[in-house]
């Protein structure tokens, strides 16, 4: 068959591998055979329920159902439709706001209590799809240019937005049919967020390997598996990287079967790096980088990229490092904004203003900062957004939590800026630290004092039990920024009384 939307690259894996394990979320593995012939029928009960093509499907499904997840995303496609994950970790009011930008007439959910009040044409439970295989639409009159999703941005610093990805950004490096049938990838990524829907869902359509999914993170549950499992391929944000590394029993654990450690979606630590290393000499690590919105990605491909604070690889030709005027930085060392080039650009969905800001000439204005080093490399430097400008000096929160991150104690870190009255912005950090470890503000005080220049010195830090973290395991640095401004005005205060 001609191979036109990825929902067609699955029906050819189908025919050719059959009885491999596409997924494989540790309660039921599904087959290519049989994802393809759910996806046949869910596709036909969909459309039965009156989905027309461009109706949006809403699917709050956690990674407990990942495989009715990918059922799901790719019935939708059979359907016609376009495919809305969103995480079953927000709460009502915010899938009610996103439901009303996305409009979705259906919905398919393991979360039905978080859907019960929005104006649905029809809800399913994941253990009650919708199935006609009689109804699934004729594959070939389906536009293969057509919107295939609306993903959710992580909103780490504002209002959710919908990133629409199409049919044909999907296809992009779909491979044929040949593979080594060894190859699989275990990972803990909400598959309702961009690495997880584009980087796992469609990873045995797009390429043959089997997607293990852990159904909730946690540091032994995915030591056992690692074990159990044997895949060839572990992907660990870096914030799961840091609470694997740091289990008491990770060295008693067998890594031999695992080849590459991909890691990702918010910045490395460095000493995550070589505690990695030290531990699993043998196995490749790569520091990836790329947004829902860009589709463009990079990432190390050297042990000595990788052993780079803030390195994700080469700078490719269809990355760049621009000035605050939007002019190309060609020199190295230069921190500029990072934009990135892609054939089938994306766009915020229903939010032209947004979509103009970010979107123009296939080029996307990423908000991250960078700059090239003498070797050609990228190395990150933060977000533009995060920049603090502490008494008219620039000054990137990743180069403070990189020091932080170093100290011995301390387990995850970020750095806000806070209103100060004279400075303008002033240094605030907050820290979690490892298990049985202790350390006081002052102590990682004095720690920054010896790495850092005097202004970049952190004057509030904050202990805290545990971090404000996205479904992605990012820090959400805007829960961070009122109670850090708070006590770094409290510590003011008491200042001036002493």
């Amino acid at each position: 068959m001609k191979v036109r939307r990825i929902s067609d690259a699955l029906k050819v894996r189908a025919s050719h591998q059959k009885d491999d394990i596409a997924h494989d979320d540790t309660r039921r593995q599904m087959t290519f055979f049989e994802w393809d012939s759910e996806v046949d029928e869910v596709g036909g009960g969909l459309a039965a329920a009156g989905l027309v093509p461009g109706d949006r499907v809403f699917l709050p499904i956690s990674n407990m159902h990942a495989i009715e997840m990918a059922i799901a995303v790719f019935a939708v496609f059979r359907a016609g439709g376009i495919a809305c994950p969103i995480s079953t970790r927000l709460n009502p009011k915010e899938v009610a706001d996103y439901a009303a930008l996305c409009e979705p007439r259906f919905c398919i959910t393991d979360s039905l209590d978080l859907v019960k009040d929005l104006d649905l044409a029809g809800c399913w439970s994941v253990d009650a799809m919708p199935r006609d295989l009689a109804a699934l639409p004729d594959q070939a009159g389906l536009d293969p240019k057509a919107d295939a999703e609306i993903l959710a941005t992580s909103g780490t610093t504002g209002k959710i937005k919908g990133v629409v990805v199409s049919h044909p950004d999907l296809m992009a490096g779909v491979t044929g049919t040949n593979m080594d049938r060894s190859r699989s990838t275990l990972h803990a990524l909400p598959l309702t967020g961009s690495g997880g829907n584009l980087g796992i869902v469609m990873l045995p359509a797009r390429g043959g390997a089997t997607a293990i999914t852990q159904p909730k993170f946690d540091p032994k549950g995915f030591l056992d598996l690692v074990h159990e499992k044997r895949p060839n391929l572990v992907y660990l944000v870096p914030s799961m990287l840091r609470l694997v590394l740091d289990h008491p029993d990770v060295a008693d654990y067998d890594f031999d079967g695992v080849k590459y450690l991909m890691t990702g979606t918010a910045p490395l630590p460095h000493d995550s790096v070589k505690r990695a290393m030290e531990l699993w000499p043998h196995v490749r690590i790569r520091n990836s980088y790329g947004m829902s919105e860009g589709g463009v990605g990079v990432g190390t491909r050297s042990k000595e990229q990788v052993l780079k604070p803030g390195c994700v690889g080469k700078l490719p030709d269809n990355m760049q490092l621009r000035d605050e005027n939007g002019n190309v930085i060609t020199e190295i060392g230069v921190v500029g904004e990072i934009y990135g080039w892609q054939k089938h650009a994306r766009r915020y969905w229903n939010d032209p203003d947004a979509s103009a800001a970010s979107f123009a000439g296939g080029w996307t204005k990423t908000g991250d900062l960078g700059y090239v080093d003498e070797d050609g490399d990228l190395i990150m430097a933060g977000r533009s957004k995060e920049l603090i400008i502490r008494g008219g000096y620039n000054i990137t929160p990743l180069e403070i939590e990189t020091v932080l991150h170093l100290h011995p104690a301390v387990q995850q870190a970020a750095v806000v800026g806070v209103p100060h009255e004279i400075l303008g912005e002033d240094i605030a950090a907050a820290v979690t630290l490892r298990p049985k470890q202790r350390a006081t503000s002052d102590e990682i005080i004095a720690f920054c004092r010896e790495h850092l220049g005097d202004n970049k010195v952190p004057r509030t830090l904050v202990v805290m039990d545990d971090m404000p973290l996205n479904p992605n395991g990012k820090i959400l640095k805007k829960d961070l920024a009122e109670p850090l401004a708070k006590a770094a005005a409290e510590r003011r205060k008491a200042t001036v009384k002493n």
